[in-house]
């Protein structure tokens, strides 16, 4: 199931609430922001922002309940233009994904403040729901590095950023280093598939072995914030291969 479904059997409103995290140009999001969120029950979203713009407002929100699909526009409060458009996926209370603004690109990761669950309910809950989360997303990665042409795997929208062969290197690498650290294997962080032959034949046989290392975790008793971790950073880096694929006029998997 995918891990919207599983996250919407736990709250009948994923949306509504308290959102705090960071956005920003680039891969690495610096700006602060919070947004107070409210969802229709439907599919409009509307609320606030806090950090920038500030004060700001969601000029046009939607949310999608089946794919948890999350769409922001985002202005100052009393100017009819949108300065920011935030689109992502809504994953256990994390969204992550691109934001494009200014001429520029960039990413976005917020965390809700939610209720906690019945104590007696977590464990298998939080588990559940961090494994569909990682099968969704690792299939669309997967498949975004099957569909990109490999003389395309040198790709870089700007010179200042991973090519598409270490982007899908990096995401290799985190799955190594989180699902290690899951699985109490205490590890270092390690850029050796990223740094090393970035070519598709190279990566995308790296990538199924990280990939299936992480299953076997996921599938079992892992660390819960570990295997949380590893979500959110795969789907933040997954909104930077959206972008990629964009630019190079194919449509990714998750569309």
């Amino acid at each position: 199931m995918l891990a919207a479904t599983t996250l919407l059997a736990q709250s009948s409103d994923p949306v509504s609430g308290t959102w705090t995290g960071h956005i920003g140009p680039g891969t690495n999001p610096q700006f602060a922001i919070t947004l107070e969120l409210k969802f229709d029950g439907k599919s409009a979203v509307t609320g606030t922002v806090a950090g920038f713009p500030t004060p700001g407002e969601v000029k046009t929100g939607t949310f999608d309940p089946a794919t948890g699909a999350l769409k922001l526009e985002m202005g100052e409060t009393g100017n009819a233009q949108v300065m920011l458009v935030a689109e992502g996926t809504i994953v256990l209370g994390k969204a992550t994904g691109s934001v494009k603004g200014d001429n520029q690109t960039g990413v976005f990761t917020i965390t809700k403040a939610a209720a906690a669950q019945p104590a007696a309910q977590q464990p298998n809950d939080v588990m559940a729901a961090a494994r569909g989360g990682f099968e969704e997303v690792s299939a669309w990665v997967s498949k975004a590095a099957e569909m990109v042409p490999a003389d395309k795997y040198t790709y870089k929208p700007v010179a200042t950023v991973r090519s598409f062969g270490q982007l899908v290197g990096h995401v290799a690498d985190g799955y190594n280093w989180y699902c290690s650290n899951a699985a109490g294997r205490k590890t270092e962080w390690s850029d050796a598939i990223e740094k090393g032959n970035t070519d598709k034949a190279t990566v995308t046989a790296k990538l199924k072995q990280a990939t299936d290392a992480c299953k076997s975790v996921y599938a079992g008793t892992g660390q819960f914030r570990e295997l949380l971790g590893n979500v959110g950073h795969t789907n933040l880096h997954y909104g930077n291969i959206i972008t990629y694929m964009r630019m190079l006029g194919l449509v990714p998997p998750s569309s």
